[in-house]
C-alpha cells in the first residue's frame, strides 16, 4: 500500500482528511450562526400597544423583553406595561 505525502512532506491519511473536513464544516456552521441577523417586526405587525389589555401579560414579563425598554423581536422602544401578539412567558 502506497503512502501519500502532502506538500509539506507529512503523511496524508483518510482519517486525517475526514477529521479536517468535519472541523471545517463545524467551523462554517458556527460562523453562519454568529453572523445571522434577526429582523425585528414593526410595532404594527406585532400588534403592539403601549398599555396591555391583559393584566397578566406585559412586556416586562415577556421572554423577549430587554430591560429597560427594548425587545428582541419588536423594533423600537417598548413600554414595560405594553403588550404584543408575540408575548411569551
Amino acid at each position: 500500500m502506497a503512502v501519500a505525502k502532502g506538500p509539506n512532506g507529512l503523511r496524508v491519511t483518510r482519517r486525517g482528511v475526514v477529521c479536517l473536513s468535519a472541523l471545517a464544516a463545524g467551523s462554517a456552521a458556527v460562523h453562519a450562526q454568529q453572523t445571522a441577523k434577526i429582523t425585528k417586526a414593526s410595532k404594527q405587525v406585532a400588534g403592539y400597544v403601549e398599555k396591555t389589555p391583559f393584566a397578566a401579560q406585559t412586556c416586562v414579563g415577556c421572554h423577549f423583553y430587554i430591560d429597560p425598554d427594548d425587545c428582541e423581536i419588536v423594533e423600537g422602544p417598548v413600554s414595560p406595561t405594553g403588550y404584543c401578539n408575540y408575548y411569551a412567558d
